[in-house]
């Protein structure tokens, strides 16, 4: 008996890439290089909900993971 299931190709591509990628807890210099944004932009971003991040005291942490899906989705907006 073969089984089959419809999966949605860019949810396929995220899964297979979040196994491809460790999640690491990056610092704001690391998620802005990833993102190609400033540092700055990278802390008003996160401040205001438009990047996943979590303060810890007065340090920004990010997911790698996270991250690579905030621009894979991106990417497929445009």
């Amino acid at each position: 008996m073969t089984n089959l299931a419809l999966v949605n190709l860019d949810d396929l591509k995220v899964l297979m890439s979040e196994q491809a990628i460790p999640n690491e807890v990056w610092g704001t210099k690391q998620a802005a290089d990833f993102l190609e944004i400033s540092v700055s932009t990278c802390k008003k971003e996160a401040l205001n909900g438009k990047i996943p991040a979590v303060k810890i005291g007065a340090d920004w942490k990010f997911s790698s993971i996270a991250l690579f899906e905030l621009v894979a989705k991106r990417r497929l907006n445009r």
